[in-house]
């Protein structure tokens, strides 16, 4: 991973705990933690005490973002994320250490933890 893509993950990781994209109702279910474990995760970023929790944060919160109908905005991405879809994707791919990402239906429901 690059320093870039620590920043990337990281802004992902804010998004997810405090922005708009996932509701309170269905957090648990998209990204396998509640938003309080994800915010832990996010606290100790890019360290962790839970490598576990870190993966799986990672991993769904990327996924999601790219994946679930969030419907949120593109100045609204801008606001918490600073960088493109397209760089969350690469991020994501080399997280996983995928040699390469399938960004249909398949690949996104494959890549959930």
């Amino acid at each position: 991973m690059t320093p870039d893509d620590e920043r990337t993950i990281r802004d992902c990781l804010r998004a997810a705990v405090e922005g708009p994209f996932f509701p309170d109702r269905e957090f648990q279910t998209l990204i396998g933690l509640e938003r309080g474990e994800v915010g832990a995760v996010l606290a100790e970023w890019p360290g962790t005490n839970s490598p576990e929790d870190q993966d799986l944060a990672v991993n769904n919160v990327l996924n999601n973002l790219l994946g679930y109908p969030h419907r949120a905005s593109d100045e609204t991405w801008a606001a918490y994320i600073g960088a493109s879809p397209r760089e969350v994707a690469e991020a994501l791919t080399r997280w996983r250490g995928d040699t390469h990402r399938d960004s249909g239906g398949e690949g996104y429901v494959n890549r959930l933890m």
